[in-house]
């Protein structure tokens, strides 16, 4: 894909603006992902960006056409780990038609009561409506300012955040990805699924989960079960509490998987095929590949004893990373050439967007891959390089390359 079939909307009439655009950032203003972004607008001498908080946007105290002036560059980053923020997302979702069906809601006499526990994962169907629906109001706004640049569009952001509907977009182009078995309401539902498919490991997912968050490497051999997952159960009441932990755990006794599957489905769940993962210095891993502009650029292997390889894990205990150099040494070109190939395919699926982390699987055998997930915010990589830039610079670059003429 190149760079120039990214959508865009930037003044003709003002060759000012096209020389120095301004940017315009939603996103937490304290967050790391904001601060790096800025540093990289420092580090190619560009003023700061003006940011609009999340939280002024959902209490509208703030409104995007009072800040996208004519040839702004304006990029939608995460909302991150903000309370506020996200009570706001789960109040807009709370009302919103589901057209999946019927999945866990918090009602909105309860947002008073909600508080900030730490690690819970709290109606991820729910706020994925409500994020779906806020950046439709970030779409509206920005349709009314005018002409700009728009890095990642929202539509877009909304669809890699859909695991299954992604998924379904990567199939159908004929990009490499592991095998769904469909939706799964429950664990028996799950059990039947993978009798049908003569599948004895799966991968089970949130469908609008991020970092590990909800997810389930599951396998049966025998009568023997095993789930590995970061989920922790809390029992409360006659139910059950999930809580994201850091640190990775078995469980064994199939009334706890049960009871975890049933919980997660609640939330509306993605299955797919557990391909086998190659190994590296002793561990398993996989890639984190941002493409930009439709290139395939940075790159970070993700290594692990287990099956999670989340760099965040287990602060580094059992993950860890190695540069794209030292796996390069092991790989066929080929095999790598296709790889990056299927990366730039994927991101392709969605025109719209400059950038975006992809998650690559390299198979045991070293000879064929697979596209595992996209992450619109997946480009937050700590010391990776291309081409001496880090993630951020590039993009700045490439957005700052988008053509000056035509319209969203």
């Amino acid at each position: 894909m190149a760079a120039r079939s990214i959508a865009t909307s930037l003044s003709v009439n003002d060759p000012a603006a096209d020389r120095h655009p301004p940017f315009v950032i939603i996103g937490n203003a304290r967050s790391a992902r904001v601060e790096l972004f800025q540093a990289a607008l420092v580090g190619l001498r560009r003023p700061p960006a003006r940011v609009v908080g999340y939280d002024e946007l959902l209490d509208g105290l703030a409104t995007l056409g009072a800040v996208v002036t004519p040839g702004a560059v304006v990029r939608i980053e995460s909302p991150d780990r903000d309370f506020a923020v996200e009570r706001g997302i789960l109040a807009l979702g709370a009302d919103e038609p589901d057209e999946e069906g019927e999945f866990a809601r918090l009602d909105r006499w309860a947002f008073a009561q909600l508080t900030d526990d730490s690690g819970a994962i709290r109606f991820p169907r729910q706020w994925f409506l409500g994020y779906r629906r806020l950046l439709g109001e970030i779409a509206r706004q920005l349709a009314a300012c005018p002409p700009h640049r728009l890095m990642n569009e929202p539509g877009e952001i909304a669809a890699m955040f859909d695991k299954p509907r992604c998924h379904a977009l990567l199939a159908a182009r004929g990009v490499p990805v592991p095998r769904a078995l469909g939706p799964v309401r429950s664990y028996e539902e799950l059990l039947a699924r993978m009798r049908e498919a003569r599948c004895s490991r799966v991968f089970v997912k949130l469908a609008h989960g991020s970092s590990a968050s909800g997810v389930v490497a599951y396998q049966i051999g025998g009568q023997r079960h095993q789930a590995m997952t970061t989920v922790e159960i809390v029992p409360v009441g006659s139910g059950v509490r999930l809580y994201n932990n850091l640190r990775v755990r078995v469980y064994r006794d199939q009334r706890e998987i049960a009871a975890l599957i049933d919980a997660l489905c609640g939330h509306r769940a993605h299955v797919e095929r557990w391909l086998p993962k190659a190994g590296f210095q002793n561990r398993t891993f996989d890639l984190r590949v941002v493409v930009i502009g439709g290139a395939a650029r940075h790159a970070v292997v993700r290594m692990s004893r287990h099956a999670m390889t989340n760099l965040h894990l287990s602060a580094g205990r059992t993950s860890g990373r190695a540069p794209i150099e030292a796996l390069l040494t092991r790989l066929d070109p080929a095999v790598w050439d296709a790889a990056r190939a299927s990366c730039e395919r994927a991101m392709a699926a969605f025109p719209r967007s400059l950038y975006a982390g992809i998650d690559l699987l390299i198979a045991s055998d070293y000879r064929w891959h697979a596209i595992a997930e996209i992450n619109a915010f997946g480009d937050l990589l700590y010391n990776v390089w291309h081409e001496g830039k880090n993630t951020y610079t590039a993009e700045i670059e490439a957005a700052l390359r988008l053509p000056s003429a035509g319209a969203v």
